[in-house]
């Protein structure tokens, strides 16, 4: 019998049960046979989890903590998240589980933290405690992630996160940021800048929070060694309801380049009005909200031509596409930017369970620490490699330039990562 993709009736459920029935649980069913063998840009096991037969008995599944916003202001995004958990832990466990303890399953304990840092703190603290978690992933939001973090680091378990703010690797010792930081977003930013102007004028504006702040900070300090000019730096309160004051102060800047540190409802709306005020202007939408594809659902054709910078992007290698065509199967869309880093980041949990032959959350930290990957999911990123520094940052990471093209997001900076022309608007 074809085992099946499990899922989640109820977002705010505890965790996906070994075994479960996919027809009782999700309607979208998912097999075996389609992340191993499917023809055409399928998923195949990775060579590092190949299929082998268990030793004669059921080992103890490992518990694996994903908390994520599946309800609130940024609740499709977090269901994103929780669907592409969910095909990583299937892709592990159906290429033979963990070896190294028997062939143990991982099982994934999904927490909905509600888009609220309140609810963040009490439900990763909730996950670490009441379920014997080895290691946990999260949160999307560096808002909330930071807040994830600091309870896990109270608790001594590992948190691998695809959060971006660079004060999750300051007095860290359980936190592990596979990607690339907000300060080096930032970088790339300037740097794409000059693709389109050799000495630009750039408008910053970002939201006032830990993902705005500090990205726009990294902006400001490297601007002058990219050779940019900023001459608006200004913040606004998230969720804002008009964004024609905000975009009237960047018309009069005479910036020939928009910089927008945003997630997604405010980009919508900052893309509307500038269209609206016949504003014509370059623009690098950054992270956040920029690489999600309902950015593109929702503004259409004005997305073309628009720059931005990923920590991932599904075209980045021949394993992410193959991921991202099972994914876009099954859901109607790409794999988006941090639900293409959570499958890499389950492959590394496994390789470290691996290794620890252990559940022990500090075994696992300590084997997350050593880990050095160059090849397979677990290595699925910007430039191939994953090796973490000891304040839990890889010291390979970096971001991706990537431009809406036709209704999809093409990675085009730098030269090495780039997988089509930069399209000239």
């Amino acid at each position: 019998m074809k085992k099946t993709f499990a899922g989640i009736a109820d977002p705010q459920s505890a965790a996906i049960e070994a075994g479960q029935s996919a027809a009782a649980s999700d309607p979208k069913r998912f097999s075996r046979r389609d992340i191993l063998t499917r023809s055409a840009g399928g998923v195949v096991a990775a060579t590092a989890f190949g299929a082998t037969p268990l030793r004669g008995y059921a080992a103890e599944p490992v518990n694996i903590g994903g908390l994520y916003p599946v309800t609130g202001s940024m609740a499709q995004i977090g269901q994103g998240c929780v669907n592409a958990a969910k095909l990583a832990v299937q892709m592990v466990n159906d290429a033979g589980g963990i070896k190294s303890l028997g062939g143990a399953k991982l099982n994934l304990i999904i927490s909905d933290i509600q888009s609220d840092t309140t609810v963040t703190r009490t439900e990763t603290d909730r996950v670490i405690n009441g379920s014997k978690v080895s290691a946990i992933h999260g949160c999307y939001a560096s808002a909330l992630t930071l807040i994830a973090s600091e309870v896990a680091e109270r608790a001594k378990v590992p948190l691998i996160t695809g959060s971006s703010s660079d004060q999750l690797n300051v007095n860290r010792r359980y936190t592990f940021t596979p990607f690339a930081r907000a300060s080096q977003f930032a970088q790339a930013q300037l740097q794409m800048a000059r693709l389109v102007n050799e000495k630009p004028k750039v408008a910053v504006i970002f939201e006032n929070t830990a993902f705005g702040t500090s990205t726009s900070n990294g902006l400001r300090e490297k601007a002058p060694g990219e050779g940019v000019e900023i001459v608006l730096f200004e913040p606004y309160s998230a969720g804002f309801a008009d964004a024609s004051p905000l975009i009237n102060k960047v018309k009069a800047s005479g910036a020939d380049m928009l910089f927008s540190v945003s997630y997604l409802n405010d980009l919508i709306l900052i893309v509307r009005t500038i269209k609206q005020v016949g504003l014509k202007i370059g623009m690098n939408g950054g992270s956040g909200g920029f690489v999600i594809p309902d950015f593109y659902k929702t503004v259409g054709s004005l997305a073309d031509g628009l720059q931005g910078v990923a920590h991932w992007n599904h075209d980045s290698d021949a394993d992410a596409q193959k991921v991202n065509a099972v994914y876009q199967k099954m859901y109607g869309e790409f794999l988006f930017e941090y639900a293409g880093g959570l499958v890499a980041q389950t492959f590394m949990l496994a390789d470290a369970l691996e290794r620890a032959a252990s559940t022990d959350p500090q075994k696992v930290r300590n084997a997350l620490a050593q880990l050095d990957v160059s090849s397979g999911y677990a290595a699925m990123c910007p430039g191939g490699k994953v090796k973490f520094g000891p304040d839990g940052k890889n010291i390979y990471g970096h971001p991706v330039g990537v431009q809406w093209q036709n209704g999809d997001l093409a990675s085009v900076f730098p030269k090495e990562d780039a997988r089509a022309p930069l399209m000239k608007t």
